[in-house]
């Protein structure tokens, strides 16, 4: 603070700033150490400066090139597989359908096959009981036959009351043993 007390001392009255000889000899030293200085640094730091900034802007404009060149190769990617993703769904869906058609035809088919075997055993089965009903009633018939022949045999032997011929056909009954009669 004292320092800048003394300058304003020596600044003679009335002026703010003294233009006398020795200040402008520093100034005119101090312009000619700033044009020396600019100088120098343009004579041998312009050149590698702007070299280097020339550089700079070249390397950052192929980084560009080179991002802008991978977004636009993902995005080729990118919609490349999402073609073939859908073109994979495409195939996927009518594979399902196909072999849903397949399933579904191969169902009718079985159960085409079921119902026919279905109705040929119940038709076999239909034929297999007539002809069991026939033949109950033919050996039915062949019991009575022999029924008949052995009541009439025994009739023809003994002449009986009504008493007699009731117990002889009780005990021909209870001979023969269980059988159904058919309708």
């Amino acid at each position: 603070m004292n320092n800048f007390l003394i300058i304003l001392e020596a600044i003679p009255e009335g002026r703010i700033l003294g233009f006398d000889m020795e200040f402008l000899m520093e100034l005119g030293i101090q312009l000619i150490n700033t044009l020396i200085l600019t100088l120098f640094l343009a004579k041998f730091l312009y050149k590698p400066v702007r070299k280097f900034m020339l550089d700079r802007v070249h390397r950052i404009s192929e980084q560009i090139l080179a991002a802008s060149s991978a977004e636009h190769m993902a995005l080729s990617l990118k919609a490349e597989y999402e073609n073939k993703l859908r073109d994979i769904e495409l195939e996927r869906n009518s594979v399902i359908d196909s072999a849903n058609r397949r399933a579904q035809e191969k169902s009718e088919q079985l159960l085409s096959e079921a119902r026919q075997n279905a109705e040929m055993i119940l038709a076999r089965a239909n034929r297999d009981i007539e002809m069991e009903q026939e033949r109950v009633k033919d050996d039915m018939k062949q019991e009575l036959i022999d029924l008949s022949t052995l009541l009439a045999g025994r009739f023809a032997a003994v002449s009986l009351d009504r008493q007699a011929q009731d117990r002889l056909i009780a005990e021909a009954i209870s001979d023969m043993g269980d059988i159904k009669w058919l309708k």
